[in-house]
């Protein structure tokens, strides 16, 4: 029994050093990339009710980046047309949260806020330097609709 701790322990030796090739080395150009696991906030209400703040913005083009799981996510200077849920300015710095461990990574459906149409977006609040950001890669934004209703009932005042 005594003769098979050295070799469990070898083993475990060896899986650390295994894993530790995995980590971020950024004077190697390593990166590594956190696989996310999104809540399904499919349906507007889940949506609304899970997010910091909610609004009807324009986005502008993306003219910079910050890190979101690993990967570039693109930042976006959205104009506020429109506030649902929460406190924001007039215009805020948004990012596009990636989709991650995909193909085509960060966007493989495309940014969802490069659009030229005015946006409902689901946001959480800006944390550990990043800018505010939708609350998953394919459930944050969405076209505003175009009559002015909305899919989901406002259960909280704007600034609440």
């Amino acid at each position: 029994m005594s003769s098979r701790v050295p070799q469990i322990v070898a083993l475990g030796v060896l899986g650390l050093l295994a894993a530790s090739g995995c980590a971020s080395d950024p004077g190697r150009g390593v990166k590594a990339e956190a696989c996310v696991s999104w809540a399904d906030l499919s349906d507007p209400q889940a949506a609304f009710d899970e997010a910091d703040a909610v609004i009807i913005g324009r986005s502008s083009a993306s003219t910079t980046v910050t890190n979101m799981y690993g990967l570039d996510a693109a930042v976006h200077d959205v104009e506020v047309l429109q506030v649902l849920k929460g406190d924001l300015a007039d215009t805020e710095a948004i990012a596009a949260t990636p989709e991650t461990c995909t193909t085509g990574a960060p966007y493989p459906s495309g940014d969802p806020l490069n659009a030229d149409e005015d946006l409902l977006l689901f946001l959480t609040q800006p944390a550990g330097g990043t800018p505010w950001s939708t609350v998953t890669p394919l459930d944050g934004a969405q076209p505003a609709p175009k009559d002015g209703s909305l899919p989901f009932e406002v259960t909280a005042t704007p600034g609440g």
